[in-house]
Order: C-alpha cells, then sequence, then structure tokens
C-alpha cells in the first residue's frame, strides 16, 4: 500500500485549496487502496467575503483546511516526507 501525503492550502474559491479537487483527491486516493495523511501551513491568512469581494477577517489555514479533512489533519511542519511514497497538492 502507498502513503501519501495530500497538502491543503486553505478551503475554497480565493481563500485555499479548491474543494471539489481536495475531496475528488482523497475519494481517488482511498478507491486507490492508498493511504493518504493530510498536511496545510500552520498560518494566516486573510479571507475574501464572496458577496462584496472585499478582504475581511485572518483565518488560518490549518483550521480551514480541516474543513476539508473533516478535522484529521496535521501541520505542515510535522511532515517527514521520508515516510511517504508521494506528494499530491490539490488545485485551487
Amino acid at each position: 500500500m502507498k502513503n501519501i501525503a495530500v497538502i491543503l492550502s486553505g478551503c475554497g474559491f480565493k481563500d485555499g485549496t479548491e474543494i471539489t479537487e481536495a475531496v475528488s483527491t482523497l475519494i481517488a486516493l482511498s478507491e486507490a487502496g492508498a493511504h493518504y495523511e493530510v498536511f496545510a501551513p500552520d498560518v494566516k491568512i486573510t479571507s475574501t467575503n464572496h458577496l462584496s469581494q472585499q478582504s475581511e477577517d485572518e483565518r488560518s489555514v490549518l483550521a480551514e483546511s480541516a474543513r476539508i479533512a473533516r478535522g484529521n489533519i496535521s501541520s505542515l511542519s510535522q511532515l517527514n516526507t521520508k515516510k511517504f511514497d508521494g506528494l499530491v497538492f490539490p488545485g485551487g
């Protein structure tokens, strides 16, 4: 079984990883029988109000990425690349 690290960069249009691409990646890895772990940088970004297109409050990239990973996520600083056979960066 292959071990894959999936790297997310937040959650959604203008705020990080495209949700459908991230979820599709996780489903495809599961269906292929791969084991995966999800990581994201533990930094802040300014989010976008998608109704007004204005910048809003700061949000945690790690916390926003956890929405996609359903909480099963680690800080990118904890990634040990020697433990994985591949890396995936879903689009955004």
